[in-house]
């Protein structure tokens, strides 16, 4: 199964928040999520071309391994790949065994929207730093693109920008201890 996603930044949510209702959208849910991600050649998420993700959603988890951008464009295709895990402490242990970098730990909350199968997430990170950025998810590259020609400026692509700052909080963290 391929993910197809534009990652954007915003400098006033319910400006976007307005203008994807005029385009129909819905509220779905919203929940905080606990990530780890690893990589066997990577040890920062700006450098990792694939990764392994575990996520941990109140007593849920689940394992997903994300492949290499498929695309040049601001609008990335990647492979995506999830199972639930039964044990999500296990495998972060397993990963480590294997030798996989841990390379990011990050807290956030998601509040998702939908226009018909076209996802809007709106995600604040707040560990290992304070970061919003909004994602449209859909089952093709074009539908990602309407919508976002539709936010006419609202809101503007963002690529691997906001890894680097991720990054860069997570070290900056490692050296203050």
């Amino acid at each position: 199964m391929h993910e197809i996603e534009v990652k954007m930044k915003y400098e006033n949510k319910e400006k976007v928040l307005a203008k994807i209702k005029t385009l129909g959208a819905t509220f779905r849910e919203e929940y905080p999520l606990n990530d780890t991600y690893f990589s066997l050649d990577a040890t920062d998420m700006k450098d990792a071309k694939e990764f392994i993700r575990i996520r941990k959603k109140g007593e849920k988890s689940e394992l997903t391994f994300k492949g290499k951008k498929e695309t040049s464009s601001e609008i990335w295709k990647k492979i995506e790949l999830t199972t639930t895990l039964g044990d999500s402490e296990a495998m972060n242990q397993i990963l480590d065994h294997l030798g996989f970098n841990r390379i990011l730990e990050n807290k956030s909350m998601r509040e998702y929207w939908m226009i018909g199968d076209v996802e809007i997430a709106f995600i604040s990170l707040f560990q290992p730093t304070e970061l919003d950025w909004l994602e449209i998810e859909a089952p093709s590259e074009e539908k990602v693109q309407k919508v976002l020609d539709q936010l006419n400026g609202l809101a503007e692509t963002v690529g691997e920008e906001y890894f680097k700052k991720i990054d860069e909080a997570k070290a900056k963290k490692a050296t203050n201890k």
